[in-house]
């Protein structure tokens, strides 16, 4: 008898320190599914942010396409504010021209025109 004694307090011994294992397990489960938790609010904070992101990014690239098209649209009508001021300053000098030399043909001359080894040659546009 006394050796079941014994061997029941062996087992009750056993089974104590296997609750003590249970117990910290659950311990640990219940850190886990905290952190769990924690982790899926993290993910969804960052999935809200990155869509938020992506929405600003889509407005900016939109916003900048606007602004590239507007820059576009001002430095042509620049351009041809330009080429077309050359061209009535180059009017006028040829008027000055004829007016002091009222004989001289300019209807060869253009502001298109270049002169290259002393020939009048048409510009070439790139």
């Amino acid at each position: 008898m006394v050796h079941f004694l014994k061997l029941l307090h062996a087992k009750h011994q056993e089974v104590t320190t296997l609750e003590a294992r249970v117990l910290s397990l659950r311990g640990q489960v219940f850190e886990l599914e905290e952190a769990e938790e924690e982790s899926k609010a993290k993910i969804m904070g960052l999935k809200r942010r990155s869509a938020n992101l992506e929405v600003q990014l889509d407005r900016a690239k939109a916003e900048f396409r606007q602004q590239a098209k507007r820059f576009e649209e001002v430095e042509d009508d620049l351009t041809r504010d330009v080429l077309d001021a050359y061209d009535e300053g180059f009017k006028d000098a040829l008027a000055q021209v004829a007016c002091v030399h009222p004989g001289v043909d300019t209807t060869p001359f253009f502001a298109s025109n270049l002169v290259e080894n002393g020939k009048i040659v048409p510009r070439v546009l790139p």
